[in-house]
Order: structure tokens, then sequence, then C-alpha cells
């Protein structure tokens, strides 16, 4: 509505604006406060809780991968083999980190299903056997990082001398 002041017909006057009137009010915004803090409150404990759940299934209730073999002698013999292998993989590297995961690769079929030989081993000894397994393979590994690191300088003077020889001739 226009309202029109005597002294200046023809002129309308508008009420001045007031910042309160283009604000939202204060329980709209508190509103929307409590929506945003109820999203996010929901987004966290959702996340907590796939979080823990997918913990406490790996802690408790792991996932076992049967192997092929049907006995626990025959799971052991796969995994010694397996270490054998690994070790002849590794021996060609003079790389350290290069010789472990040449290592790593060579046993990962075999050894995937440890758990499983783990569990079709019931009696004692064959329990042991697999332990003993088990630090083999952690101080082969430990190995291989040590050899690597020494052998590098003889295999290295060695490649310069049979390359030497090799242009002699």
């Amino acid at each position: 509505m226009i309202q029109t002041s005597g002294s200046r017909e023809g002129r309308a006057s508008v009420p001045p604006a007031s910042a309160a009137a283009d604000e939202p009010s204060a329980p709209a915004v508190r509103r929307a406060r409590r929506i945003a803090a109820i999203v996010f409150l929901a987004v966290v404990v959702a996340f907590v809780g796939i979080s823990t759940s997918q913990i406490v299934m790996q802690a408790f209730a792991p996932e076992v991968k049967r192997g092929p073999w049907t006995t626990c002698a025959d799971g052991l013999a796969a995994l010694s083999g397996a270490l054998d292998r690994g070790m002849t993989a590794a021996e060609a590297e003079t790389d350290p980190e290069k010789g472990v995961g040449a290592f790593r690769v060579a046993v990962a079929p075999d050894w995937q299903y440890a758990e499983g030989v783990r569990e079709s081993c019931g009696r004692p000894d064959e329990r042991r056997g697999l332990d003993a397994l088990e630090r083999l393979r952690y101080a082969e590994e430990q190995s291989v990082r040590r050899e690597a690191a020494s052998l590098a300088p003889i295999r290295k003077q060695a490649d310069q001398a049979i390359e030497g020889l090799s242009r002699a001739r």
C-alpha cells in the first residue's frame, strides 16, 4: 500500500526496510542448526558403527580360506615347497625390497591358505610343525633382506668382471 504525504502530493512514501525482515526468524535458524547437527551426527554414528562391525568381524570371525589339500601333512608340505620357491625367486634380486617382493609373490599362492591349514592341523605335533614353518617364513624373509643388501656389491663386481671378459674377446 502506498501512502501519499500531504505536503508533497504525487510522491509515494515507502516505509524503511528493516534488517530483521530480510533475516530468518530465530526459531527457524535454531531448527536449521538442529537438523544439520542431527544429519551430521547420523553420518558419524553410521560410519563408526560400520567400521566397528567390520573390525569385530575380522577379530572374532575371520574368513578362513580352505586350501586344496585334504590333510595337514599335505598342507605343510605345500607351504614348505612355497618357501623354497620364494627363496629361489628372491636369490636373483640385488635390491632388498625387490627381493622381499619376489619372495612374497612366490609364496603367496600357497600361503594364502595358511589359516585353512591351521584348522586342518588338530594334533599338537602338527601345530608345532606349522608354527615352525611360520617362523621359518619370517626368518627367510629377513634373510632375503640381509643377503640382498650384502650380496649386491659382490654381484656388481662379478657382473663387471664378466662384462670385462666378454669385451676382451
